[in-house]
Formats: C-alpha cells, structure tokens, sequence
C-alpha cells in the first residue's frame, strides 16, 4: 500500500512511547493510525492518540491507489523499524479477506506480518474550536519547559498543580510551575493576546511537547479553554487541558528583599553535593548560615553524622536559613550563566533566585524549611 526510507518512517513513530500505552485496555488504543494527508498529497499521517493527548506526524511516502487507511501495533512497528538498517526502504502491503485484515512489512530480506484493527475504531478527539494563537521561538519554548517542568506537582490531590501554567504578560508567554514547595517563572518573549485564557498544560503532555520541539524556528500554538494544540515542523500534538485553576502564585513571590547576596553556581552546588551526602531523607534540610560574605552549610543528621562546608558570596547578607538540599540543587542546574543573586527576607520568608544578568522576570522561588 506504500513504501517509505527508514528514517522518514523512524521518524514518524519517533513519539510512540510517550503517547501509546502498550498495555492498554482498549486495544485501538495501543495502535498507531495511517492515513492520507489530504492537505499534501504524497505524504501520509501516522496518528496517535491515549484519549488525552493526540499527535499527528506527517511523512513523505510513496502511495499506492490501493491504499486504504488502516492501525497496526504501535510499539510493535516502531520496534521492527527501529532494528532495520540504515538507509533501508520499508514497503507495507495489505492483505483482504473481503475486508484488511493484516499487513505485511518488508524491507530487504525481513518480512512481518502484523494483524490490522480498523481505521474506523481509532479514537479520534474532538477538539471544537481554538479561537487563539500565537507563536514561539522552538529554542525559547524548549529553554523554558526545562527551567520550569522541574517544580511541576507529582501530588495527584492537588491536580491543578499537575503541569505548567501557561498565560499571557506584558512581555510574552509567562510560564510558572509549583509545588508548594518551590517555584519556577519563566517569560518567553512573543506577541500573545491578552484575551488569550491562562491554561495549565498536563506533566504528560509536557514530556511529549519536549520530544517534538525543533532546535530551531519557531512553533505555532493554539489554544482554547480546555485544549492546546502546537504544531512543529511535520508533527502536530493536541492534549486536553488540566481542568482546574491555578492558584495565585504572585501573592508568594517577594515584592523586595532585606538581603541580597551573589554566589557562584558551580561552587554553590559542589558544596551542596557534598554535605547533602550524610543528609539522607529524614534529614535533607541544610542549614545556610550568611555572614561576613561566607555562607556555610551545615548537616545535621542523628542516623548518618554532620557534614559542614563553606563557599564566599558577595553582598551584605546575614541570616540562617534552612532548605531542601535536592530542591537547592535542582535550582541551581536550571538557572544559566555562571553566578545568581539570591534575594533574603528572613528565616521564614521565601527566597528568590535568579541568574545574574538575566530577565528579572525569570526566577526561581524557594520556600524555607525548620532545620
């Protein structure tokens, strides 16, 4: 019914195991759809879908008249192609009894045989209309899910904090994920809408975005109240929204700070590897201590020992403080550059982190913990 390279077909099912299920219930389900491109002739759609997410990636092929649209097990083909040769062509033909009911995949000597459900099972969503759109640099986009996915909840309670908050500012897209614990803002500069709703994009769906997104270009995004659909390159990705509000995450982050210190990063987090060795889970708090430009650490756990280590900063801070030795450490890997002021209220107020020299916008909120 068609014949494709490897690598357009490799390609293609690229995404297969961050939106199929292998084990899924419903078996259609566990299937990848092909079905023509209306938009381009002599290109083909491989479908996917789980119900709450759906991509569409397109790809050259060469078409047969006697094609007709048909799924096939997903991991299965994605497997079989994924092991074929370099620079091999992958020919798919079908066999009837009165109706398909199998396909055979060849490429040189290889030959499956795989059994077809119908196009017509096949799921797919119902989106409705997507009444705004913007777009965004692909490199930007990707920056930012990256600095701010990490604090994303994996609190399934509290469910609207399940993925990144997406909304339009005065600058571009603001992007803000939290845990109640930590949390990351990020702006990416862009015209957006002001009318455009704020939507909470599901920690699934994040992980599927990041594969799909180019180097370099730029993607276009559409969305509603309850649907995103972002289009890159050849691959377009659909997901349902987080149904939920997210909280106001502004009235958490300090207007201005008593303290300010400066602090190399790479020295910062070395120092935080090594004292967080003895921390263990019941005691990961690590005491800050600042004064005379010298923040030392302190750990203090009554199963394993202490561990105490020490690195400079400027400004004119002095306070104790404790945190989250993993939460420190995974703030420190998602700001750029080489050095970050963070800003002190007190014992127990938040403190903000943020790269120096970079968008004041962009910062990192840490939340003080009882050492």
């Amino acid at each position: 019914m068609f014949k494709a390279e490897k690598s357009a077909m490799a390609a293609a099912l690229a995404i297969t195991n961050s939106v199929v299920e292998r084990k899924n219930t419903i078996p259609v389900l566990q299937n990848v759809l092909f079905e023509r491109d209306e938009a381009q002739p002599g290109k083909l759609l491989a479908r996917f879908t789980n119900l709450d997410i759906e991509a569409a990636v397109r790809f050259k092929a060469e078409i047969d008249s006697s094609f007709e649209a048909f799924t096939v097990p997903a991991g299965t083909l994605c497997d079989i192609v994924n092991k074929l040769p370099d620079g091999a062509d992958v020919s798919i033909t079908g066999e009837r009894n009165d109706k398909l009911t199998a396909v055979t995949v060849k490429s040189g000597r290889s030959r499956f045989r795989l059994l077809v459900l119908p196009a017509s099972d096949f799921n797919k969503m119902k989106f409705g209309d997507l009444p705004y759109s913007f777009g965004l640099p692909a490199a930007d986009f990707a920056a930012a899910l990256a600095s701010v996915g990490f604090a994303v909840s994996t609190e399934e309670t509290r469910y609207y904090l399940n993925g990144i908050y997406l909304h339009p500012a005065e600058d571009g897209a603001c992007m803000v994920a939290t845990d109640g614990h930590r949390l990351s803002k990020r702006i990416v500069r862009t015209e957006i809408d002001s009318a455009t709703p704020g939507i909470i994009i599901p920690r699934a769906s994040l992980r599927v975005i990041a594969k799909i997104l180019p180097k370099e270009g730029s993607v276009g995004i559409e969305v509603s109240d309850t649907i995103i659909r972002i289009t890159a390159g050849e691959t377009t990705l659909t997901s349902k929204l987080v149904d939920g509000t997210f909280p106001e995450y502004q009235r958490v982050i300090p207007a201005d700070h008593q303290m300010i210190a400066t602090i190399d990063i790479k020295s910062l987090a070395t120092s935080i590897d090594r004292v967080k060795t003895v921390a263990g889970e019941r005691g990961r708090a690590v005491l800050f201590s600042f004064a005379d430009q010298a923040l030392r650490l302190t750990v203090n756990n009554p199963d394993a020992g202490e561990a105490e280590d020490e690195v400079t900063y400027e400004g004119e801070a002095s306070l104790k403080i404790g945190f989250n030795a993993n939460y420190v450490a995974d703030a420190l890997a998602h700001l750029s550059g080489d050095r970050f002021e963070i800003g002190l209220g007190g014992e127990g107020a938040p403190a903000v982190l943020r790269s120096v020299g970079g968008t004041r916008e962009n910062l990192i909120v840490l939340m003080p913990m009882r050492v």
